[in-house]
């Protein structure tokens, strides 16, 4: 079984507004990957609002993140805005560097390669 890491913008600009669209953008792959019956990671869903709910600094998820990446998820899947997120921007550098496969989908709708590659 393959494991999927949804990687993605959360905080952008910090405002909470952006965070809810951030979170539930991802969430549109992480369906659209569950519907396929494709294991996935999310770390939007996985601490969502846990700006507001927990007492922990960005460094810390981004640590708790990475370490979930390099444990347990065989590819990545950078959403759409990866770039201006300097976490994913690390993950996929991270996985890059250590031959685990990336995959940049335009949307939720173009995950055929994806879904492909697990299925193998």
């Amino acid at each position: 079984m393959k494991i999927i890491f949804i990687a993605g913008p959360y905080f952008g600009d910090g405002k909470k507004e952006t965070i809810q669209k951030n979170i539930r953008t991802a969430e549109q792959y992480q369906i659209t990957l569950a519907n396929a019956h494709i294991p996935f990671f999310c770390a939007h869903n996985h601490t969502e609002h846990f700006e507001e709910k927990a007492n922990a600094p960005e460094e810390f998820y981004k640590g708790m993140d990475m370490e979930i990446l390099k444990r347990a998820c065989d590819a990545v899947l950078a959403i759409p805005g990866w770039e201006t997120s300097p976490g994913t921007r690390e993950e996929v550098a991270w996985a890059k560097e250590n031959n685990i496969s990336v995959f940049f989908p335009k949307s939720p709708a173009n995950l055929d390669e994806v879904i492909a590659w697990a299925q193998n």
